[in-house]
Order: structure tokens, then C-alpha cells, then sequence
């Protein structure tokens, strides 16, 4: 019987958080079931479920249904400046990497068209990537800009180019101010596959429209990051 006075779920939590610190769990290892942390801890399944979700909603851990509990790849918990991704996630000591699914002139709807206060025939960019740290999937992200301000967006190669330098260096244009919607949601299709590599997941929405000086808008984005692998606190 466990003597210890400190709860046993914070006592789960512990050994964990130390395995991990350790080493003994390393980045995207299993870590034990939830039967054998009930023979370790002597308790109900109950408690060690409650230990695991309070990990889980830190982003230390995720689940694959079907499979078992891992050590998140990677914890983002930072303090949220408006920069491009790659700026970022070097500030975070991570390597940036993108893979572009799509680049090119596209249809955009009337809500981004009226963000970008686009004339009614006026031609859009369109770039969709995953983006990646340290080779990790992190994110989907999909930016609409307007080619007729921009019309040599399309000869770049924004898998290994930084779109926010190439619009600084290229067109003298720099974000002054941006306008989010921020809110976790279920992700599944196509994007949990890319994403999460199963069916479905929960992902954080980030909706952005981009402003230069004068409030002129630059970008209108929509990404969405691994829910377990990015936190973002917010100061106002």
C-alpha cells in the first residue's frame, strides 16, 4: 500500500514529469498503460486517468486512440508575438521546415476578399503549407494575399523561404498590426490526417488578417496547430 501522503494522482504526476526529465520517456515514446500505472500506484483507473489528462491538457502528453499515451515531441509554451512561423520557432530554439501543398492563383471567398478589400476581379495568392518543427508536424497553414500589390509571390519557394522576410525584403512591407480569432476546434479529414496522422484531433484555430502602416491589409491567415504540441499564452 502506498504510504506516501501526497495524493496518488500527484504522485502519477510526478513520476512521469521526472521520467520524462530524466530521459526514462523520451519525445513520442509510449508511456506505461494505465493497468500497469494502477498496479504501480495501487489505485483505480479513475486516478491514473485523471493524472494523464491533467499531463495531457499541459501538452506534455498526447493520446493515439487505440494505441496508448505518448510524450508530446514538443512543447511550445510561450508568450505569443505576432511574427511569421519561422521566427517563432527559432526563437523557441526550434528549426523551422515547411512543405508546401499548394501554391498558386486561387478563388478566394467573399469574407477574405472583404478582409483584403479586394476589387471585385482582383487575382489572389494562394499558399497552403505544413509546417514543421524540428521535423515535427506543427501546423496547416493557408494565407490568401493579393497579386495584383504582390505579383511575383508565386516564383518563390516558400518551403525553404520565410513569406513575411520575402515581403519585407521584396515589397518594403512589414506587419504593424494584426486582427486574430483564436479558438480550439475538432479537426478531422484531410488536415487531421496531415496533421495528426489519424482521423481526428483537436487542433487551435488561429484567423488572422495581417495590416501595414496606414492599416493597409498585407495577409489573411488561417492555420491550425497540433493541440498537443502548442500552447500559446496571450498578453493583452
Amino acid at each position: 500500500m502506498n504510504t506516501n501522503e501526497q495524493p496518488i494522482f500527484r504522485q502519477i504526476i510526478d513520476r512521469i514529469n521526472s521520467g520524462i526529465e530524466s530521459g526514462i520517456y523520451t519525445r513520442g515514446e509510449a508511456i506505461p498503460s494505465e493497468p500497469e500505472l494502477c498496479r504501480l500506484f495501487d489505485t483505480t483507473r479513475m486516478t491514473v486517468r485523471r493524472a494523464i489528462d491533467a499531463l495531457v491538457n499541459e501538452g506534455k502528453l498526447f493520446r493515439v486512440q487505440g494505441k496508448g499515451t505518448f510524450v508530446s515531441h514538443l512543447e511550445l509554451n510561450k508568450t505569443y508575438q505576432k511574427h511569421g512561423f519561422s521566427s517563432n520557432m527559432l526563437s523557441l530554439g526550434m528549426r523551422p521546415s515547411s512543405r508546401v501543398l499548394y501554391i498558386g492563383e486561387c478563388a478566394a471567398d467573399n469574407m477574405i476578399r472583404s478582409h483584403l478589400e479586394l476589387e471585385p476581379d482582383e487575382p489572389v495568392f494562394c499558399l497552403k503549407r505544413i509546417r514543421l518543427a524540428d521535423q515535427e508536424p506543427i501546423a496547416i497553414e493557408r494565407v490568401w494575399i493579393s497579386l495584383k500589390r504582390f505579383p511575383l509571390l508565386t516564383q518563390y519557394d516558400f518551403s525553404q523561404e520565410s513569406l513575411y522576410d520575402v515581403l519585407r525584403r521584396e515589397y518594403g512591407v512589414k506587419t504593424e498590426y494584426s486582427k486574430q480569432q483564436i479558438n480550439a476546434i475538432t479537426l478531422e479529414g484531410e488536415d487531421a490526417q496531415l496533421l495528426f496522422h489519424a482521423k481526428k484531433g483537436v487542433a487551435l484555430r488561429i484567423r488572422s488578417v495581417d495590416y501595414g502602416k496606414g492599416l493597409k491589409p498585407i495577409a489573411a491567415s488561417h492555420s491550425v496547430y497540433s493541440g498537443a504540441k502548442y500552447t500559446l499564452d496571450i498578453l493583452i
